[in-house]
């Protein structure tokens, strides 16, 4: 799955963001110019990917 953000809007004017894709703390990295702009935070679950390692690039193995 490719990392977005769904910012969904009720019809009383209610804001959620939400993070798919991501794993580890990045995603609170990646939601954050979307919560500020939405105004305060009044609740925040975390999900189990933010609480997964982050993927770290890997240098690829050379071989004589």
């Amino acid at each position: 799955m490719n990392p977005h953000i769904e910012v969904t809007v009720t019809p009383e004017g209610e804001t959620s963001v939400e993070t798919k894709g991501f794993a580890g703390t990045v995603c609170k990295a990646a939601s954050k110019p979307y919560e500020e702009v939405l105004g305060s935070k009044s609740a925040e679950r975390l999900t189990p990917e933010y609480h997964a390692a982050e993927q770290v690039a890997q240098p690829a193995e050379h071989r004589a």
